[in-house]
C-alpha cells in the first residue's frame, strides 16, 4: 500500500514539473515575442527548431558534452546561461532555471541573442531538420 502511494505521488510530482506546449501555443507565443521574421527567419524555423530540440517541453534538461541544455530551445549552460558549470560564460546573463519557465520570455530572449550571434545554425537540429525545408507546415492552422 505504501509503495503504491509513493509511486502515485512521484507520478503526480513529475506531471507538475513539466509542461508540453501544443504547436499552436508555441506559434502564438513565438509570434507575440517577435520571432516572426527575426533576423530574416520565418516563424516556422523557430517552431521547427523548438520541436526538434525539446518536443515543446518547457522544463526539459539534457546533459550535453559540456554543461547541460535547458528549456524549449535546449540552450547550453556552458556558453549561454548560469547553472554553476565550471568556466560557464552566461552570455545571456540569465540563470538556467529561468529557461525552464512556461512563459518562455527568458528562453526567447536568449534564443534571440544566440541567433544574432550565429544564426539558427547554432542549433544542429535546425540545420539537420529545418534548414532548406518548407516551414509553412509548422504554423499551418494556427492563425
Amino acid at each position: 500500500m505504501r509503495v503504491s502511494i509513493a509511486v502515485l505521488c512521484l507520478m503526480w510530482l513529475s506531471s507538475c514539473e513539466s509542461k508540453t506546449l501544443g504547436r499552436c501555443d508555441v506559434v502564438r507565443i513565438f509570434k507575440e515575442e517577435g520571432l516572426e521574421g527575426f533576423e530574416g527567419f520565418s516563424l516556422g524555423n523557430y517552431v521547427c527548431t523548438a520541436y526538434w530540440e525539446s518536443r515543446f517541453k518547457t522544463h526539459r534538461v539534457r546533459t550535453a558534452d559540456t554543461g547541460k541544455d535547458y528549456g524549449i530551445f535546449q540552450i547550453n549552460s556552458f556558453k549561454w546561461c548560469d547553472d554553476g558549470t565550471q568556466g560557464g560564460q552566461n552570455m545571456c546573463n540569465v540563470p538556467c532555471s529561468d529557461l525552464l519557465k512556461d512563459d518562455l520570455k527568458a528562453s526567447i530572449a536568449c534564443a534571440k541573442l544566440i541567433v544574432k550571434t550565429g544564426g539558427l545554425k547554432a542549433w544542429q537540429t535546425w540545420d539537420s531538420y529545418c534548414n532548406g525545408r518548407t516551414m509553412k507546415r509548422w504554423v499551418k492552422g494556427c492563425e
